[in-house]
């Protein structure tokens, strides 16, 4: 996991300081709030419910976006899985009902539509509470000044226990800009 993270930041360094002006014209910036609506798959290989491996789940989740630079953006990333599964640790089970997780995470946006982020996290369950790290990439489709549509995966690494890739479509409305 390390590894992946130091990748990750090796290639937002790296292509920060490479990265070529768009082609088209710029845009003043200006401070904004973005939310978004997720609608999502999680694919947690270690995942099973009863007898039966359980390979994808579904999931909601919310967002807020702060921009407060060009490039750079804070969130406050939410989801909720909408299945229990249990998850073996060390030959013990871990039964997951429901998880909801709560990940704040800093973007990098690499061109104005397409995004990096990473942070840290915390899985809210009854039985057990997990912190983990979570990597993804967004790119969104503009359908009007203030409403896009996005793709994104991310991964999340749970305390060394389980792993969970996520795929989902976000339907992002900006609510705020400030005024100048």
């Amino acid at each position: 996991m390390k590894n992946v993270l130091i990748f990750i930041l090796g290639f937002l360094v790296s292509a920060s300081a490479f990265a070529q002006e768009e082609e088209e014209e710029k845009e003043e910036f200006a401070p904004q709030i973005r939310v978004a609506l997720i609608t999502a798959n999680s694919h947690v290989p270690k995942a099973f419910e009863g007898d039966k491996k359980v390979a994808i789940i579904p999931a909601w989740g919310f967002d807020v976006d702060y921009y407060f630079h060009s490039r750079w953006s804070v969130a406050l990333q939410a989801d909720l899985k909408l299945q229990s599964f249990e998850v073996e640790d060390e030959g013990a089970f871990l039964e997951r009902n429901y998880p909801f997780s709560l990940a704040p995470v800093v973007h990098y946006h690499l061109k104005r539509h397409w995004s990096f982020y990473a942070g840290p996290g915390w899985e809210f369950e009854k039985n057990e509470n997990l912190y983990f790290w979570k990597i993804g990439s967004e790119y969104s489709f503009e359908m009007s000044e203030t409403f896009e549509i996005a793709l994104s995966i991310a991964y999340e690494n749970k305390q060394e226990i389980y792993d969970s890739w996520t795929f989902g479509i976000a339907f992002n409305k900006r609510i705020w800009k400030k005024s100048e």
